[in-house]
């Protein structure tokens, strides 16, 4: 049954994410191409629209093109997680203040129900979110609306694409809903992956409004209830509910590639532990611990000697105490270590999680409630204090050695809304 225009869902996404919260914090950077590294200042991951317009290409190698960047005056920065992390939570608490519902679909993305006044015109209401999040944080969002997820998707894209559009648009409300469904091509189709588009494309169907009309029982054969279900979407239906309660993870994995290679058991052992430390913290946010703990090492895809080695450990009881688990991953780290390699990439996985307010124990490693108290309130005394202060405001002494195979970050930007310590100053000039 098609859904009225009653109650509509929109796509509200952050533009030039990345970019735009470096350009944010540094008035400098205003107006001026800006482009955002991966991890070890490796490839572009993210362009300011002035980076866009100098036709710079997403994915490139820095490398490559470092000589370009300098003659153009990019400004280049490496990517600060810290900074987008915090600025994606103020702009999803801002909008849930100014929506019934919402569904945090990514860092800079988020899907929301909104109720439409007596006239069912949202655009005032779009336009007064967009100001507040510019005010608030600088950043311009793009609103698009429908009457479902896959059709809000397609809205969203309609407004960065239509000029007139002012980042605002609403397909439920246009007198030309054909010829806008056909702008959109089958591959950039919310849910579409690139095998179904070969073989819509295959069949004639390039674009959205041809995906709507197509032959209902075509599509279940070959695609089943999700084709049959985004089809509906297309139509107006909805299919896919606002889901307000994140699903549990089913695993928690927190790896890096290495500045340096390193071949020596104590800087992977090292880097396993930092990796664990930050592992067990976002359980414990998120309310989970683990009964499985893996970790692995590997070399470069690009070394001639190829190497790859994991180990994990089965736990008798969950835990998301990092005391425990530091003491698993050292001993598994010996396991995978081999001194004939140069390793460029080491991680940690928490496997098997469970929600931590429900603990089983074993008889054979039975722990008293005092005991798990205890635990449970240093873990708690040291995340609060970290969330204070600074990630390392209290941490252990195994990362506290000079770490040379930390990745490179060698045009990182102040984590100024994260750490006090960076926060900017002003400074009086005396004449």
């Amino acid at each position: 049954m098609r859904i009225s225009n009653i109650d509509a869902i929109a796509l509200i996404d952050a533009n030039n994410f990345y970019a735009s919260c470096e350009q944010n914090i540094n008035p400098h950077l205003r107006n001026k191409p800006v482009v955002i590294l991966s991890n070890n200042d490796g490839c572009i991951i993210a362009r300011s629209p002035e980076a866009r317009a100098l036709k710079i290409k997403m994915g490139t190698p820095y490398f490559k093109v470092k000589e370009r960047l300098n003659k153009l005056d990019v400004a280049v920065l490496s990517s600060n997680y810290s900074l987008y992390g915090d600025m994606s939570r103020r702009l999803m608490n801002l909008l849930k203040n100014y929506c019934e519902q919402i569904e945090i679909y990514s860092i800079d993305e988020a899907f929301v129900s909104i109720s439409r006044p007596n006239d069912e015109n949202l655009y005032p209401w779009a336009r007064s979110i967009r100001s507040l999040i510019y005010q608030n944080l600088g950043i311009t969002i793009t609103v698009g609306i429908g009457e479902n997820k896959v059709r809000a998707k397609i809205a969203n894209k309609l407004a960065k694409n239509i000029d007139y559009s002012a980042g605002i648009f609403d397909l439920a409300r246009t007198r030309n809903e054909n010829n806008y469904l056909k702008r959109i091509s089958v591959d950039k189709i919310w849910g579409v992956g690139k095998q179904t588009s070969n073989w819509l494309q295959s069949k004639g169907i390039k674009n959205a409004r041809e995906l709507r009309d197509m032959e209902e029982n075509e599509i279940i054969k070959k695609l089943g209830i999700v084709g049959k279900r985004l089809q509906l979407e297309l139509k107006g239906h909805r299919c896919l509910p606002i889901e307000k309660n994140k699903k549990s993870k089913k695993e928690i994995q927190v790896s890096r590639s290495f500045g340096t290679p390193i071949t020596k058991l104590e800087d992977l052992t090292q880097a396993l532990a930092t990796h664990a430390i930050k592992a067990s913290e976002k359980m414990r946010s998120q309310n989970l611990q683990s009964s499985d703990i893996r970790v692995f090492a590997r070399t470069s895809k690009y070394s001639s000697q190829n190497y790859q080695r994991s180990a994990h450990r089965k736990l008798t009881n969950a835990t998301d105490d990092t005391n425990n688990i530091l003491k698993i991953v050292v001993e598994l780290s010996k396991e995978i270590y081999n001194p004939e390699y140069k390793f460029s990439k080491a991680g940690v996985l928490m496997q098997d999680l469970t929600n931590s307010e429900y603990l089983q124990q074993s008889v054979i490693n039975y722990k008293s409630q005092k005991v798990l108290k205890k635990s449970t309130n240093l873990m708690k005394t040291i995340d609060l204090l970290n969330k204070r202060f600074n990630n390392n405001a209290i941490t252990w002494a195994i990362t506290k050695n000079p770490q040379s195979w930390k990745m490179n970050k060698n045009f990182l930007s102040r984590s100024s809304t994260t750490d006090i310590e960076q926060i900017p100053t002003i400074v009086e000039q005396t004449k």
